[in-house]
Order: C-alpha cells, then sequence, then structure tokens
C-alpha cells in the first residue's frame, strides 16, 4: 500500500525504498523481468539501470567531444526550431549536475521539449505538468528548469520513481518534492507553492484526475505497459480539470512483450475528436551512434518503428 500521508523530500525517498519490493498491479510483465533482481537506496548511490536510457557515466573531455561531434550532424532534425539551443543547454545542465555524459538520449528529450515550446505554452501557472515514466528524471528537470513556477507530476512504478527523484533533486539541487496517495493529499501539495514536483506511484494514478493537466509527456514507456494501465492514462487525460490536456506520445508502433501481449500505438485510446498537432515517425529515435564505425544507425522493421504524436484530448 501506498503511504497513507503526503510525504515531502528524504520522507518521500525513503518511503519509496520501503515499498520497492511490493507487488503492484501496474507491473506489465517486462517491469517484473527488469525490476526483479534491482535494489534501489533512497540517496546518490541509488542503483542506475538501462531501462531508464541510454546513460554514460564516464565523464572526460575526450567522451564529451565525441558525444558533441556525433550528436551535430543529428541537430538537423530540429535546425528549424529556434529553442532546441536553449533545450540542449537545460540538457547539459541536467547531464553535469547528474555527474554523467550528455547522452544522445538525454539529447532526444531536448528535441522533445523544443518541439513541446514550438507548438505549446508552457509557463501557464494555473496547469501542471504530466511526466509518465521518466528516466532518471530527465524529461521532469527539463520541464522544471524551463518553467520553474509550473508545477510538474511525476509517476512511474516504485523504483523507478525513487530513481526520478533522486536524479530529479541532483538536476534541480533547491527543489522540494512530495509523494502523494490519495486526492486530499494531492490537492495540499497543487496548494503548496513550495512544493513544484509532485510523485505518484502507477497504483495510485487515477487520483491525477484531481489535477489541472495542461501537458502530459510519455517517452518510450507506454510500450512497455499492460492495455488496461495505458487505459487508465487516457481516462485520466481526458477527465482532469485542465480545460484541455496536450499529451506528447511517443512509443514503437508495434511491441510484443515476452508473454506474447502485443502493443500497439494506433491501438490506444485516441479519439477521432482530439486534435492532432503533430503525427510522424519520430526522426531523432530511428537514429541512435556508438563510439565504433559506421557510428550512426538507423533502425529498421516493423517493430522498431518509433512515432510520436501531439495531440490535443
Amino acid at each position: 500500500m501506498a503511504p497513507a500521508l503526503m510525504l515531502t523530500d528524504q520522507d518521500a525517498l525513503d518511503a519509496l525504498a520501503g515499498l520497492a519490493d511490493k507487488a503492484e498491479a501496474a507491473r506489465s510483465v517486462f517491469w517484473e523481468d527488469e525490476l526483479r533482481d534491482l535494489s534501489v537506496a533512497p540517496d546518490e548511490h541509488a542503483a542506475r539501470i538501462g531501462a531508464l536510457g541510454n546513460v554514460s557515466w564516464k565523464v572526460s573531455g575526450v567522451r564529451t567531444l565525441g558525444h558533441a561531434v556525433l550528436q551535430w550532424s543529428l541537430r538537423r532534425f530540429l535546425s528549424a526550431h529556434p529553442d532546441l539551443a536553449d533545450c540542449a543547454r537545460l540538457g547539459r545542465l541536467i547531464a553535469g549536475r547528474q555527474g554523467r555524459q550528455f547522452t544522445y538520449d538525454m539529447l532526444r528529450q531536448c528535441f522533445t521539449l523544443a518541439l513541446l515550446r514550438h507548438h505549446l505554452d508552457l509557463h501557464p501557472a494555473n496547469e501542471c505538468n504530466l511526466v509518465i515514466g521518466d528516466g532518471y528524471g530527465v524529461m521532469s528537470a527539463l520541464l522544471l528548469l524551463h518553467a520553474p513556477h509550473r508545477k510538474t507530476i511525476v509517476t512511474n512504478l516504485t523504483k523507478p520513481l525513487l530513481l526520478d527523484l533522486v536524479y530529479i533533486r541532483q538536476a534541480v539541487p533547491s527543489l522540494r518534492f512530495t509523494l502523494v496517495s490519495g486526492p486530499e493529499d494531492l490537492l495540499e501539495a497543487l496548494d503548496d507553492p513550495d512544493i513544484p514536483l509532485i510523485a505518484v506511484r502507477v497504483d495510485d494514478v487515477p487520483l491525477i484526475v484531481e489535477a489541472p493537466i495542461g501537458l502530459a509527456v510519455n517517452i518510450v514507456s507506454m510500450q512497455e505497459m499492460d492495455s488496461p494501465v495505458i487505459d487508465a492514462y487516457f481516462d485520466v487525460l481526458r477527465h482532469n480539470k485542465a480545460e484541455q490536456t496536450a499529451f506528447y506520445c511517443c512509443n514503437k508502433l508495434y511491441k510484443r512483450l515476452s508473454d506474447g501481449t502485443e502493443l500497439k500505438f494506433n491501438d490506444y485510446p485516441w479519439r477521432d475528436g482530439d486534435t492532432v498537432v503533430h503525427d510522424s515517425v519520430c526522426s531523432w529515435s530511428q537514429w541512435y551512434y556508438d563510439m565504433k564505425p559506421p557510428f550512426w544507425h538507423h533502425r529498421t522493421g516493423k517493430d522498431r518503428v518509433i512515432w510520436h504524436r501531439l495531440a490535443l484530448l
């Protein structure tokens, strides 16, 4: 069970650590496999797992130069967006504070923020952001740094949520945050001007309907959820307190989990009445690089196509 009271800062991390090995209804077979042997800690020694993103903890001048050179040609995907330079600046700031390289995985999230800033006003303080599954807290940190007066809610399974909070706190050192488990807790946190970040475990997601979600973001983790969990998120996005919710969804068009479950992007509960602002193959997710020739690689095959859609629900 989730904690009965709203818990803040280190108390929230300690509570999540205590719940880390409890069963969760929202875990798919993918995450049962990924998290089974993972141990986590509620401090800077929190575990680092590849499922949360492509990371590089070896920091050096040579590696920094190598990443910068390899990333340069990939900036063509958003070369027309004037906000990209500032978004990349925020990304490098986060990487430095988290003690890791500014990898392409982080650059892709900077691309996402630049796209969102191009289409949306992310500053209104009467709305908040929702980040659904956030590897090492990068997207949450980007949104908090871009518009620090606007609240962000981050939701995840317990162990990844603990890691999100640890690394978001590194990226935004003065940050205060809270873990909520009920509607009263959430409303109290939304009313507290000193708490810009609110954490919610996936099993408690229905309570988020009480928040005004102006923007929701999911990047390559809905493709790892069971359909009822995806449906629950869409229900929150369609019935929360905001007049309209913009949803940015970037996931594989098709993925088959190890238990045979098939997940299809176009089978998510979209509606004909949704206003689609952007809808295409995510060009910057179809490419990746490594440090060995030929360096750049393109994902091919029907199970490797990553699509992104920005829709007003």
